[in-house]
């Protein structure tokens, strides 16, 4: 290689490399874990509550009403029972049950997946063994 040609690559890299900017300080993004001056100050709001799917049955047997451990597990689920007993004031007619629940149950199997029956009825098994809960 000629003279000329070894300068020319020199100029290239010494060009290339001085247009090049690094970065200059880090105070950005200091948080409590990271630093024992958090500049970073946390914003706490409220974030929204998940809507329930309400699933209506006319009898409360089997459902473990009021046993927290199930409550927990419906509720992650994404979904309650309520009960509205037939002939009472406020019950749906059978029609309107039905298409509440088969909108109810479509619901739950987009979030839960093909298999939340499954999953349902394991966890209401183990509920009910870890608190006693044989009657209802």
């Amino acid at each position: 290689m000629k003279l000329s040609q070894v300068l020319i690559i020199l100029f290239i890299c010494v060009v290339s490399t001085s247009t090049m900017y690094s970065q200059v300080s880090k105070d950005f993004g200091t948080t409590g874990n990271t630093s024992k001056n958090p500049k970073h100050i946390r914003n706490d709001k409220d974030h929204k509550n998940k809507r329930l799917t309400h699933w209506i049955k006319n009898d409360s047997k089997g459902l473990l009403i009021g046993n927290a451990c199930m409550n927990e597990v419906t509720h992650s689920m994404g979904f309650e029972y309520v009960v509205q007993i037939k002939g009472q004031p406020g019950n749906r007619h059978e029609f309107g049950r039905f298409m509440n629940n088969l909108g109810a149950k479509t619901a739950i199997l987009f979030k839960n997946g093909p298999f939340w029956k499954f999953k349902l009825n394991r966890k209401r098994k183990e509920c009910r063994e870890l608190t006693g809960d044989h009657l209802g």
